[in-house]
């Protein structure tokens, strides 16, 4: 066997083959065996004679005992020859190159070549001195082939899957920042014999990805124990393994492929992002899903698989496979609290300043944080979204240089449609208006250049990205506050007369949630007194000044059925209707900021009132599907007329309204209710108030239409006659203008008659 078969050896190898022909010659033996090999191995200092070392095996020990069983022969021999078991080794060895070591036969591979043999002069002696050959044999099997296997061959799940670690590497993940209970836990359980596979379990975006994200960094850093050293975390994509898949049987074979090569490749740690996906995956007619091919290398402990999926989804899926949950040690991620969160945004500010080209302040970092707690749970959406807004405004020597780059261009094309034309003089007056206008672009960008400053991140870009992501007016970053208060407080004394207690309780209100002093709860009112008194009315105007009109109303005369709550929550599995999403809840869930109101709320069911009874308690409730809807951002007004039912009589007494109210709602609900406002009966002053204010609306509407209308005071006096309010309220004075009033009115501008005077309303001139 010649050395130019040598030319794959590393330098090692090629020493120790080397070193093999002097034991030989030393020992005058006639040939090279395997027993040169170990003595060469023996006496270079390497990682596997180091390993020997353990095992009591060094040059001398090996040598004596060498001399010993074979003895030193007589004449040395000129020829090396090497032994057919020798041969047969190097061979092996080169093959198990091939296939782990891209071809470069080193040391391990000639050792472990020569274990796999089990048979030969060194085997023989180390046979002889008691070595363990089997303990040996595993400790190299595992320490050396496995390792030293092949990280540049194009693996399978090198193709279906991305390394994780060598992202990390390379710094193309973002920071982990605080998590470090689920790290270490996700250590400890990766370092486990059996059952070493950690299943992350939390809502979504909750950064279940990022935390093993965030382990394939600690393993690129070294900052991991001995046994996850120099692992690599492959990021599997499920759809990616279907995919292409025509045939029964190509999907299982691909996949139990990957796993053999997972399994034969020690340093690798599937991750599966959505591992749920498993169940059913391929799972084709006549076919095994995924997940049951899973089960077995899982079971054996061959693979270790990282998964990541939410709690109802792991209900769903995971849990009901018993065989397949047992596998998984469950790992619960929470959403972290406040102070967490403004840690991690603190930790991210830089990357995303440096990306966007902004500048955000700790006090932005703040408000996003408390804004993102009250109102959509989001933090780094806003905050990268609100980095890309202020990144995209155009600062104004930007549109000027915008606008000089658009001109140069249109007189660069007029220059040359002129030269075409071999009209020199005219394109000469373009070519200096071109200088000009290059001199001008020359002196922008050098001003850019030097007043070059990242743009800073306001309050205000903040509250707006909030408000077009949730439809929700961030009122406490805004500035007019103060006037838009005082313009709601006239709008609503001019529209509701005779009520200026409840009218402030509700101005109280609208000034706490837009100051932005609105604790995160769902804040709920009920407005109780007589029909007609405008309990509806001012719920509307409230509504109106507080969210533009997002007013949701439910009428519960609709829900005195107990089969009604079906209406608010959606219908139950199984039942007509589950899958659609026409329920007041979705409702709730689309326009997060509304005003809900409960009108005749006494009318509903008791079931249905205890649903609202845990809302007003919570602050959300889960629908049908199990999903959480929240009414932090909601206020629930309810309106009832308990205790008024004869309004000739009322009750002036407030605890025995108080009491009729508990009577009819019960005290638990009623305690949970903020705020309990009386309305008061309305009185003849505040009726012709009423009457006067909507003859006035008449008024401006027709004289839109060019009428001339004038009505006389004694018209107020019919009216307030007719209304019968001790008993209807205002109820009836609108049909009242309509049907006497108005209807005259245009019959008279039927017959062209534009001046109408209203003296009484049977009179008419």
């Amino acid at each position: 066997m010649g050395d130019t078969m040598f030319g794959n050896f590393n330098e090692e190898a090629r020493k120790v083959l080397l070193m093999a022909k002097g034991e030989m010659s030393n020992l005058k033996h006639p040939y090279i065996g395997s027993e040169h090999l170990v003595l060469a191995i023996l006496k270079s200092d390497n990682s596997v004679s180091k390993k020997l070392k353990e095992y009591n095996l060094t040059y001398d020990v090996f040598k004596k005992e060498l001399k010993n069983v074979i003895g030193v022969g007589s004449n040395k021999s000129d020829a090396y020859l090497y032994t057919p078991l020798l041969k047969r080794v190097i061979s092996n060895a080169i093959e198990d190159s091939n296939e782990f070591n891209d071809g470069n036969v080193t040391i391990e591979n000639l050792f472990s070549a020569l274990l796999e043999e089990g048979e030969g002069v060194a085997i023989r002696i180390m046979l002889g001195m008691n070595v363990d050959l089997d303990s040996l044999y595993s400790e190299f099997s595992y320490k050396i082939v496995g390792p030293k296997k092949n990280k540049n061959q194009k693996l399978i799940v090198d193709e279906m899957g991305v390394d994780l670690t060598l992202k990390a590497s390379n710094g193309e993940l973002d920071p982990l920042i605080g998590r470090d209970s689920e790290i270490k836990r996700l250590i400890e359980i990766l370092s486990r014999r059996s059952k070493n596979n950690p299943l992350l379990i939390g809502d979504a975006g909750v950064g279940k990805t990022a935390i093993v994200e965030g382990l394939a960094y600690l393993i690129s850093n070294g900052m991991v124990p001995i046994n996850l050293q120099n692992k690599r975390i492959i990021s599997l994509d499920m759809a990616s393994l279907v995919a292409g898949t025509k045939y029964r049987g190509e999907f299982e074979e691909r996949l139990k492929k990957l796993l053999d090569e997972v399994s034969e490749v020690d340093d690798i740690i599937l991750f599966i992002d959505e591992i749920h996906t498993i169940v059913g995956a391929g799972g084709a007619e006549g076919a095994i899903d995924a997940s049951n091919i899973f089960k077995p290398a899982l079971a054996r402990g061959k693979i270790r698989v990282i998964g990541a999926t939410t709690l109802d989804e792991y209900k769903k899926f995971i849990m009901n496979d018993k065989a397949l949950s047992r596998r998984f040690q469950n790992i619960i991620v929470k959403t972290p609290d406040k102070v967490a969160t403004k840690k991690i945004l603190m930790g991210l500010k830089n990357i995303y300043e440096d990306y966007h080209g902004v500048s955000i302040s700790e006090e932005i970092i703040t408000t996003i944080v408390d804004l993102a707690d009250k109102y959509i749970h989001k933090s780094i959406d806003i905050l990268d979204e609100v980095s890309a807004y202020v990144s995209l405004k155009e600062s104004k020597d930007l549109k000027e240089y915008n606008k000089t780059n658009k001109l140069l261009k249109e007189v660069k094309r007029m220059k040359n449609a002129l030269l075409l034309k071999d009209d020199f003089k005219n394109a000469l007056v373009y070519r200096t208006d071109e200088q000009k206008l290059i001199s001008k672009l020359n002196t922008l960008e050098l001003n850019m250049s030097k007043h070059k400053h990242k743009k800073e991140v306001t309050k205000k870009d903040v509250a707006y990205i909030l408000n077009m992501k949730t439809n929700i007016p961030i009122y406490e970053l805004l500035e007019d506050n103060i006037k838009i208060i005082k313009n709601i407080s006239m709008d609503f004394y001019k529209n509701i007369i005779g009520e200026d207690t409840a009218i402030k309780a509700c101005i109280d209100v609208i000034k706490r949630i837009k100051l932005g002093f609105r604790d995160n709860s769902c804040y709920s009112m009920m407005f109780t007194g007589p029909s007609g008194v405008g309990k509806t009315c001012l719920a509307t105007l409230f509504a109106k000044a507080l969210t533009g009109g997002n007013l949701i109303k439910i009428d519960g005369t609709e829900y005195s059925e107990a089969s009604s709550i079906t209406k608010l929550i959606g219908s139950n599995p199984g039942y007509v209707g589950y899958d659609d999403y026409k329920n007041i809840l979705e409702e709730v869930k689309n326009n997060p900021f509304s005003v809900i109101l409960l009108d005749e709320v006494d009318k509903m069911h008791r079931d249905v009132i205890s649903l609202f009874m845990q809302i007003l308690e919570d602050g959300k409730i889960k629908n049908s599907k199990g999903e959480y809807v929240y009414f932090n951002n909601t206020v629930i007004i309810m309106t009832s007329n308990v205790g008024y039912l004869n309004n000739s009589i009322g009750f002036n007494d407030t605890l025995n309204k108080k009491t009729k109210l508990n009577e009819n709602f019960s005290i638990p609900f009623m305690n949970r209710v903020d705020n309990i406002i009386y309305f008061n009966s309305l009185n003849e002053e505040n009726i012709k108030k009423i009457i006067n204010n909507k003859l006035n609306i008449l008024k401006k509407k027709y004289k839109n239409k060019n009428v001339n209308l004038k009505i006389n005071n004694n018209i107020i006096n019919d009216i307030v006659e007719k209304s019968e309010y001790l008993i209807y309220g205002a109820r009836k004075i609108d049909k009242i203008i309509k049907d006497d009033i108005e209807n005259i009115i245009i019959d008279n501008i039927l017959n062209n008659q534009y001046d109408i005077t209203i003296k009484s309303l049977k009179v008419l001139t």
